[in-house]
């Protein structure tokens, strides 16, 4: 509670400091708004009309993991709500991540929505009551660093929107390995993802859980994916621990 209170004391000040302008078109941006980025900036940014394979990319129908890729792997369906080659799209996600801004998050989380709302939610034909959203997690050195783990914050809204269950802490990421954005390609990207992730029995509803997802559909949720390594390492431990399916849904997804 105190960090939430010195985190707004923070913002406050930077914003007298310097005034907060919209990172799409540079308009000076009205102080009681938390967004860095104007509404017609924001409404700018064009959805993903298609699906393609979480790992061959291949075209697929609803997300689903190819054929040939499934058999391989753990993650069943991957959604993508926009694409990483729009300019205003990395500089969100690189402002967010590696400048600290956490009220990005709120932003590309309605992004998000507004994708499943405008049909695909509907295509996917999920059923409410055997979902459960949760994020992919950050090691707690990691977080400790950052301050906030921006998938939380996107899986916490986007659970609260269609009022789908969520728990924060159904992961732990065992150990600490490097970023993938500083992998300099696609094999060491996967290698270095392999087995780093555990299902959490002690999750932040106080439950002792003992076989929780079994017949569960899991929303996992991140901000942008690459290879799909960091998702399908986490779609194992949520198999092994009972779901019945798992959908990968990130903002973005990015090119190696």
């Amino acid at each position: 509670m105190v960090y939430a209170h010195m985190s707004e004391l923070k913002n406050y000040l930077l914003d007298i400091l310097f005034p907060r302008r919209c990172l799409g078109c540079g308009i000076l941006l009205d102080e009681e708004v938390p967004s860095h980025v104007c509404r017609p900036c924001l409404n700018s940014i064009s959805f993903a009309k298609s699906f393609a394979c979480a790992f061959c990319r291949s075209p697929v129908k609803n997300g689903r993991t190819c054929p040939f890729c499934i058999k391989d792997n753990f993650l069943d369906r991957l959604l993508v709500a926009t694409s990483y080659e729009n300019p205003l799209t990395e500089k969100m996600l690189k402002i967010m991540k590696y400048r600290f801004v956490a009220s990005l998050a709120s932003d590309i989380a309605e992004l998000m929505t507004q994708y499943l709302k405008n049909g695909v939610a509907a295509r996917l034909n999920l059923d409410p009551k055997s979902l459960l959203v949760t994020p992919v997690p950050l090691h707690f050195k990691r977080l400790n660093w950052r301050g906030f783990n921006q998938a939380e914050i996107i899986a916490r809204q986007l659970s609260n929107y269609f009022d789908w269950d969520f728990a924060a802490n159904t992961l732990k990421r065992a150990k600490n390995k490097k970023p993938q954005a500083d992998m300099p390609d696609r094999y060491s990207r996967i290698k270095n993802v392999q087995n780093i992730f555990k299902f959490n029995p002690a999750h932040q509803h106080g439950k002792s859980i003992d076989g929780p997802l079994t017949d569960k559909t899991v929303v996992l949720v991140d901000d942008i994916s690459t290879t799909g390594s960091t998702l399908n390492d986490c779609a194992r431990a949520l198999k092994g621990a009972g779901a019945k399916e798992v959908i990968g849904f990130v903002f973005a997804r990015n090119k190696i």
